[in-house]
């Protein structure tokens, strides 16, 4: 009876250890899919899930007590009354997986055991947004598709593309340059209809036309009324679909690769090198996407960075860079999009205006817990959202904490500025502690520290807070600074390897 004893806890040991090295395998799958694929990232920190609950059932354990958790809960709960009371429930609870993506950093903060497999996640993280901005730069290199000039009174434009739109494929086959298009074209016959996919001027998405070989033969093609050129990228977006996206991940990146920078050891010169390199790619892939909010997310945390981890000379001359950056960043936008920082005649910026106006009414009628997540996409004529009517568009409020208040109300608001300035104390004591104890781990440490406050400003003018990566990130980097706390308050040679 002993010997099978002994057998049975030898068998879970080893099942324990493999289910570890499993979690950890998907923890890093997550990072690296963060800033180019919603999917894989979403998968890889479910399976790491239920990798976890089947280790704690073998184990017959408990999770470690984690800091936030009170703010967390309110928050979770509040929306969750919230989605119970909403006119249009089906709705508000398909938006609720969102809320509950806070999970995703309690597997990470959960299973972080050794200072070594931090530095890997981080370095995996930093490592994905250097290739996004490398795949940036090639698209705008190589060119996404094959741009069309069209005469608005050509046949093509009456059958409903745009007069300035992005040709990306034509009968399934990708297109990238002009002598493309008009091979792909001359190989089928003029009479057969095709899908001809197209990304529209200034738009993110791709839209669909059935046409024929001769349609664009009507249209001008291979006739200087159609020109045709590499079509670039109107404004980066990287894999993840839309451009603000992309930059508020680059945003958050960039930090803790700044961070990584101003951390390193001087006496190892090439990682100084690598993290200058991915620094500089990611902000300059920051620079493609024009975000304005991005941009200045990105400065403030650095400078933030700066203030925590350099001194003397080393800090004048980051700040010296900085200013250089956040000036290429003016220039850049200025001659690229004709924006200053604030420009009121920016149809952007009225929408906003007009977007907030009605939220804060809207606030005023449903004070206590809101109209209910995604219902103003259903209710905006009978609530005369003038965004919405003016502009024939269906978005959102533009601002993570009007957002919230509108939809879940006041409490909810509040239980979520709660967690904000928790995390905010809970990192600035951490960094501080770390500043007498590891340079990585304090980089590691500020870097995230810098990202959740670029997040937190940018969230005044944007609902980062609804877009999945983003919350992936943040909840995943929350992770990485709880684990990173337990880990450095009880430094063993199993936890500091």
């Amino acid at each position: 009876m002993q010997e099978s004893h002994i057998d049975n806890g030898s068998r879970a040991s080893r099942a324990v250890v493999g289910l570890d090295r499993a979690i950890f395998a998907f923890l890093a799958l997550f990072a690296l899919a963060l800033p180019f694929s919603i999917k894989g990232a979403e998968r890889s920190w479910k399976i790491a899930l239920v990798l976890w609950l089947l280790k704690l059932l073998i184990e017959r354990a408990r999770p470690f007590p984690q800091p936030l958790t009170a703010p967390l809960l309110a928050f979770v709960s509040l929306s969750a009354i919230s989605t119970i009371l909403s006119p249009e429930p089906y709705l508000s609870w398909d938006r609720m997986k969102l809320v509950c993506l806070v999970l995703a950093g309690i597997v990470v903060a959960q299973n972080l055991r050794r200072l070594s497999q931090v530095r890997w996640l981080v370095s995996l993280l930093v490592f994905s947004g250097f290739v996004a901005a490398l795949f940036t730069g090639w698209q705008y290199a190589y060119g996404i598709g094959v741009r069309m000039q069209l005469s608005p009174s050509s046949r093509l434009v009456a059958m409903g593309m745009r007069a300035d739109s992005i040709v990306t494929s034509i009968a399934g086959r990708n297109i990238h340059t002009p002598e493309q298009m008009q091979r792909t074209l001359a190989e089928r016959p003029a009479a057969v209809r095709v899908p001809v996919k197209y990304i529209p001027y200034l738009s993110t998405w791709q839209e669909i036309v059935v046409a024929t070989p001769d349609d664009f033969v009507r249209s001008g093609l291979g006739k200087p009324q159609m020109q045709l050129t590499r079509g670039r990228p109107y404004r980066a977006q990287g894999t993840l679909g839309h451009y603000v996206v992309f930059a508020e991940m680059l945003m958050q990146v960039g930090c803790l690769a700044w961070a990584l920078l101003l951390s390193a050891d001087r006496n190892r010169p090439l990682l100084i090198v690598c993290s200058a390199v991915a620094f500089l790619s990611i902000t300059a892939a920051l620079f493609a996407t024009e975000t304005r909010a991005a941009v200045a997310g990105l400065g403030v945390g650095c400078l933030l960075t700066l203030l925590l981890i350099s001194a003397g000379k080393q800090r004048w001359l980051a700040i010296a860079g900085l200013i250089l950056i956040l000036a290429g960043a003016t220039v850049w936008i200025q001659r690229t999009r004709g924006l200053h920082w604030l420009d009121r005649s920016d149809v952007g910026t009225h929408f906003r205006v007009l977007m907030w106006g009605d939220g804060l009414r809207l606030i005023r009628q449903h004070p206590w817990f809101g109209v209910g997540m995604e219902t103003v996409r259903v209710h905006w004529l009978e609530w005369n959202i003038r965004g919405f009517i003016q502009y024939h568009v269906q978005s959102h409020f533009h601002s993570t904490y009007l957002q919230i208040a509108v939809e879940r109300g006041i409490p909810a608001l509040l239980a979520w500025l709660w967690f904000c300035v928790a995390y905010v104390v809970f990192l600035t004591h951490l960094s501080l502690r770390l500043r007498r104890q590891n340079r990585f781990a304090l980089g590691t440490a500020t870097g995230i520290y810098a990202g959740f406050v670029a997040f937190a400003l940018t969230s005044f003018v944007h609902y980062n807070l609804g877009e999945e990566p983003l919350v992936m990130l943040l909840f995943f980097s929350m992770g990485i600074a709880i684990a990173l706390d337990r880990i450095t308050l009880a430094p063993t040679s199993e936890t500091t390897t």
